[in-house]
């Protein structure tokens, strides 16, 4: 789903247009309730870790989803398991460059090919809200500066659900700079919630350093991408975003090449918006690869391998 957030979602005050949009937001959020009334959760034959999000977009969940991968590969035989979304291919690409990955329609499927390959592992990118499968653990991924938003739910709001289901989730990992604001409220949900913190960081910043860029991207929340090129000190031009997994065309790419060559900048975009690219538009193009780091590391392994006697 190609999705340009509205600036309202975002906004400490309250808008008009999401007070509008409530009766909307009632009748969504009665879907969600019937649902999890209809729906039974199965428990499948293999552990799962599950990293989702509530806020819309931006979050971090397949870098997180990846890092978890690398960080566990030594105690177990894995696998992230991802549903099939055709404007995903991107993140599934991003995923296959890192570790093995299994994609299905449904993620019950993904699943049950993971238990046939013999992997006794399953990493879900995504699917905190998918009420058909009881997952072993559930990690809740927030980005500090984004944080809940306006508090309302789609569309009134960036929140896929209420944020009182953070109760059904055992970790939150929180993307940025520390957020006492942001603690406090998810600590409000569910008191003994384990915590933690990662940052990007961008690799072989210095390749980058004596250039000006024109920046690009596509992604849940481009301005965090921005912000971290300008905290590395890169020179940039101009910048242009796109909604979440834009489907750039040639006559796209070819005007950011025409714009970027017509003032002197090269073009610089994000890995993810990078592997989107056809080979041929990918000529002329840099990317900022970015690796995740998480704070306490060890602790998180830890805390999630505690959960293995459970």
């Amino acid at each position: 789903m190609n999705l340009n957030k509205p600036a309202f979602w975002d906004s400490k005050r309250v808008s008009l247009w999401a007070i509008l949009l409530l009766p909307v937001t009632a009748l969504y959020c009665l879907i969600l309730a019937a649902t999890r009334v209809i729906k039974s959760s199965k428990k499948f034959n293999i552990k799962t870790i599950c990293i989702g999000n509530i806020y819309l977009g931006g979050t971090g969940k397949t870098p997180l989803a990846i890092k978890m991968a690398s960080l566990l590969q030594d105690k177990f035989n894995l696998v992230i398991v991802k549903k099939e979304y055709s404007d995903q291919k991107d993140e599934i690409a991003m995923i296959k460059h890192n570790c093995k990955v299994i994609t299905h329609k449904s993620r019950s499927s993904a699943i049950e090919q993971a238990i046939k390959e013999n992997y006794n592992l399953a990493i879900m990118d995504d699917g905190f809200q998918d009420e058909e499968i009881k997952k072993d653990i559930s990690i809740l991924c927030f980005s500090s500066a984004q944080s809940v938003g306006n508090g309302f739910v789609i569309p009134s709001g960036p929140l896929r659900e209420s944020l009182d289901r953070i109760k059904f989730s055992d970790i939150v990992c929180i993307n940025g700079d520390l957020n006492p604001e942001l603690e406090e409220k998810i600590k409000s949900y569910k008191e003994d919630i384990k915590i933690f913190y990662s940052t990007y960081h961008l690799l072989d910043e210095n390749y980058f350093k004596d250039k000006n860029y024109f920046v690009f991207s596509g992604i849940g929340n481009n301005i965090n991408f921005l912000n971290l090129l300008k905290k590395n000190k890169i020179n940039i031009g101009d910048y242009k975003f796109f909604p979440d997994h834009y489907d750039y065309s040639d006559h796209d790419i070819s005007k950011l090449k025409n714009y970027a060559l017509k003032n002197k900048l090269h073009l610089l975009t994000t890995e993810k918006d990078y592997l989107r690219l056809s080979e041929q538009n990918k000529k002329n193009i840099e990317y900022g690869k970015i690796q995740l780091i998480i704070n306490d590391e060890e602790k998180l392994i830890k805390q999630i391998m505690s959960y293995e006697n459970n």
